[in-house]
């Protein structure tokens, strides 16, 4: 039976570091996805040169199916992913699990976690805190 492996580069939620990470706004409850997805503030103009590129082509790409057009570009970003990696002296897989992590908290910076009744923890990601 194999294992999962953990991504390094993401901090897994407890109560400690729920708690100890936890903002508030109003009545709203809320975590910075960067405390959770993280990746190494170093290589951050490496990682954004890289997102925006990959933004850059996905939207001059004149693929009409969205899918295809992702799966084409990132085969230009893995090569992007895999010469920073060498470059920084890093794996191609760490560097690419930072770049996600990287493009997730762009994307995304805050997090909202929730704990279901069997006390299994599980997030949503969003641009911004909910209004309501």
């Amino acid at each position: 039976m194999d294992l999962p492996v953990m991504n390094k580069f993401i901090l897994e939620p407890n109560d400690e570091n729920l708690e100890r990470l936890k903002k508030v706004k109003g009545k709203e409850i809320y975590w910075h996805s960067a405390d959770f997805f993280q990746f190494d503030p170093s290589l951050e103009n490496e990682l954004s040169v890289i997102f925006d590129t990959y933004m850059d082509a996905l939207m001059e790409s004149e693929e009409e199916d969205e899918d295809e057009a992702i799966r084409k570009i990132g085969f230009s970003i893995g090569r992007m992913l895999v010469k920073a990696a060498r470059k920084i002296g890093i794996s191609p897989e760490d560097c690419r699990n930072q770049f996600n992590n990287y493009a997730t908290v762009i994307w995304t910076p805050i997090c909202m976690w929730r704990k279901d009744e069997s006390g299994e923890i599980s997030y949503s990601l969003m641009s911004n805190l909910p209004t309501n």
